[in-house]
C-alpha cells in the first residue's frame, strides 16, 4: 500500500472518515491504528512488529529516564545507550552492506581470494525516517527542550505516524504533539486545501515524473546502446525526475496532513531556483538539513575536539584559515552521513555526500576570487542574465552528482559520464530520434509534448509560488475559475497520467531511504 494506489486510496477514505467521527478524544488512536496497519500492509510480517518495538520500548523508557536527568552526566549515558541501540539496529538491519562491500574491497586489494555474502535488505519501510525522528526525540528530552511522552501508545503515534514513514518530512516532537493528539474538527476550506495539495503532488508524479522516469529508466539500463545526447537528456532529466516523484509525494503526504489537521514541515522550498549548491541544500529536503544541523554538525562543530583542532590551526596556520578547517571537517562527516543515510552504497556517499561536500567547500573558496574577477571583466552580478547563470550552474553541478547517485556502481557512473562526450548533434535532425528510438524508449511524439506542457505548466506554478502561497491566492480566485481548474487538472491526471505496461507509481524514489 503505497501513496499513489487504489489501496492506499480507500485505507485514507476510510482514516479520515473514521476520524472525523468518532468521539475527538480517540481521534489520535485512529491514527495509531492507521499507522500500525500501514506497516503491518507494507511489510506482511510479524518481524514488522518485533522491529518497530525494538526503537519504540527502549526511546520510551530512555525517554522518560533522561528527562529526569536532562542535562547531567547519568542523563548523557542513558541518551548514548538510546541511540546506540537505534542507530545499531538501523545498521544491522540497513547499513550492513556497506561494511561487508568495504570489507570485500580491502580483501580484492590485498588480492585474497576471499569474499563475504552480501545480506538481503530486512529493514521495515520508514525505518530511515522514525530512526531519526527518535534520536531527535532523545536528545530534545536531554536537552530540556521538549518533555517525554508519558503515554507509551502516544509515543509509538509520533513514531510511526503513517504518511511520513514514505517519503518525510522529518517531525520534532514539540512542533507537532499537539497536532498529533489534539482533537480536531471537520473544516471544509483546510480539507479543500489539502485537497488540492494532494491533486497538484499526484499530477507531478503521474503526468511527469513517470514520463522522465522510463526514458531515464531506459538509458541507464541500456548504456551500450544509448550515448551522447541521449545520454545528456537522461543526466538533465534525472534531477528533475527526482524532484517531481519526491516533491509530489511530500505534497501527497502534506495534504492528507493537513485535511486530519495536522501541520507538517515544509520539505521543499523552489530549489532549482537556487544560485549556489549551498542554496540549494537549504531549500531540498529541508527537514533532513534542519535535522543533521541541529543534531549533528553544529553539536560536532562545537565540541571539544573541534575547539582543540581550531587553537592548534590557529598556532600554524593564522585565525583566517583556522576557523574553515573545523568548519569543513564538520561539514565532511555531516555530508558523509547524508550519503549513507540515502542508501549506504558508495554511489549514494558520492553522488549525495562527497560531491556535494566538496561543491559547497568550493564555492566558499572561490567566491570572493569570482567577485575579484568578475569585477575586473565588468560582469554585473545583480542583473537576470549573471543570476539565470548561476541557476543554470546550480542545476548541471547537482544533475552530474546525481549521475552516481542514479548509478548502480561507480563504474557505471564513470561510463554514463564519458558517454556524455560521445555524441553528434545532428542525430537530432535524424529521423531515427522521433521513429526508431522513441520505440524503446517508450515516449513518442504525444508523450513529449505533454511533458513540455506539463514541465511548463510546473514553471509557471514555481514562478508564481515565488511571490506567496499559489493555493491561498488560488482560491481567492472567482468559483466558477477554481473549480474549472480543479476539474482541468483532475482530468489531466486521468487522461495524461502515464499508466501501462511498466507502469508503477507507487515506486517513490525516496521509499527505501
Amino acid at each position: 500500500m503505497n501513496l499513489i494506489s487504489i489501496a492506499f486510496l480507500v485505507f485514507c477514505a476510510v482514516t479520515l472518515i473514521t476520524y472525523f467521527i468518532i468521539p475527538k478524544k480517540f481521534q489520535w488512536i485512529v491514527l495509531l491504528l492507521s499507522s500500525i496497519i500501514f506497516l503491518f500492509y507494507n511489510n506482511l510480517s510479524i518481524f514488522t512488529v518485533v522491529q518497530a518495538l525494538l526503537v519504540l520500548i527502549p526511546s520510551y523508557f530512555l525517554g522518560r529516564k533522561i528527562e529526569g536527568n536532562s542535562n547531567t552526566k547519568k542523563g548523557k549515558r542513558f541518551l548514548i545507550l538510546g541511540i546506540i541501540i537505534i542507530v545499531g539496529q538501523l545498521i544491522c538491519y540497513k547499513y550492513i552492506n556497506i561494511f561487508i562491500e568495504s570489507a570485500n574491497l580491502i580483501c580484492e586489494l590485498l588480492h585474497s581470494d576471499r569474499k563475504f555474502a552480501l545480506i538481503e535488505n530486512s529493514a521495515l519501510i520508514g525505518i530511515s525516517y522514525y530512526s531519526l525522528i527518535m534520536i531527535s526525540y532523545l536528545i530534545d528530552i536531554y536537552r530540556g527542550t521538549c518533555k517525554s511522552q508519558k503515554n507509551i501508545f502516544k509515543c509509538a503515534l509520533f513514531m510511526s505516524y503513517f504518511p511520513i514513514l514514505t517519503s518525510g518530512p522529518f517531525i520534532k516532537y514539540k512542533d507537532v504533539e499537539n497536532d498529533l493528539y489534539g482533537e480536531h474538527k471537520f473544516n471544509y476550506d483546510r480539507a479543500l486545501k489539502g485537497f488540492i495539495r494532494i491533486l497538484w503532488g499526484v499530477f507531478k508524479i503521474l503526468v511527469i515524473s513517470q514520463r522522465l522516469g522510463m526514458y531515464v529508466d531506459v538509458v541507464y539500463s541500456k548504456l551500450t546502446i544509448f550515448s551522447g545526447i541521449y545520454t545528456i537528456l537522461a543526466v538533465l532529466a534525472f534531477p528533475l525526475q527526482l524532484y517531481t516523484n519526491f516533491s509530489g509525494s511530500i505534497d501527497v503526504i502534506m495534504g492528507i496532513s493537513e485535511i486530519l489537521g495536522i501541520k507538517l514541515p515544509e520539505n521543499f522550498n523552489l530549489p532549482f531556483f537556487s544560485k549556489t549548491i549551498t542554496e540549494f541544500w537549504r531549500r531540498w529536503h529541508i527537514t533532513l538539513g534542519v535535522w543533521l544541523k541541529d543534531y549533528i554538525f553544529y553539536p560536532l562543530l562545537k565540541s571539544d575536539d573541534m575547539q582543540e583542532l581550531n587553537k592548534k590551526c590557529k598556532k600554524k596556520f593564522g585565525k583566517k584559515v583556522a576557523k574553515k578547517i573545523p568548519l569543513y571537517a564538520s561539514m565532511l562527516v555531516m555530508w558523509i552521513i547524508i550519503g549513507v543515510w540515502h542508501g549506504g552504497a558508495y554511489t549514494y556517499i558520492i553522488g549525495s555526500g562527497i560531491l556535494q561536500f566538496i561543491f559547497m567547500v568550493l564555492e566558499d573558496l572561490l567566491a570572493p576570487v569570482a567577485t575579484k574577477v568578475n569585477s575586473k571583466l565588468g560582469i554585473k552580478e545583480d542583473v537576470f542574465s549573471y543570476k539565470l547563470y548561476q541557476v543554470i550552474r546550480t542545476y548541471l553541478l547537482f544533475a552530474f552528482a546525481m549521475i552516481f547517485f542514479r548509478a548502480e556502481s561507480i563504474e557505471q557512473a564513470l561510463f554514463i559520464i564519458a558517454h556524455c562526450f560521445v555524441w553528434n548533434l545532428n542525430i537530432m535532425l535524424d529521423e531515427e530520434f522521433y521513429y526508431v528510438m522513441p520505440k524503446i524508449i517508450g515516449l513518442d511524439r504525444y508523450d513529449v509534448r505533454v511533458l513540455i506542457i506539463a514541465l511548463v505548466v510546473l514553471f509557471i506554478v514555481q514562478l508564481l509560488a515565488r511571490k506567496g502561497d499559489v493555493r491561498e491566492k488560488f482560491l481567492k480566485q472567482n468559483i466558477v475559475f477554481r473549480w474549472g481548474v480543479l476539474y482541468a487538472l483532475m482530468f489531466a491526471i486521468i487522461i495524461f497520467g502515464c499508466y501501462g505496461e511498466g507502469y508503477d507509481a507507487t515506486a517513490f524514489i525516496y521509499r527505501e531511504f
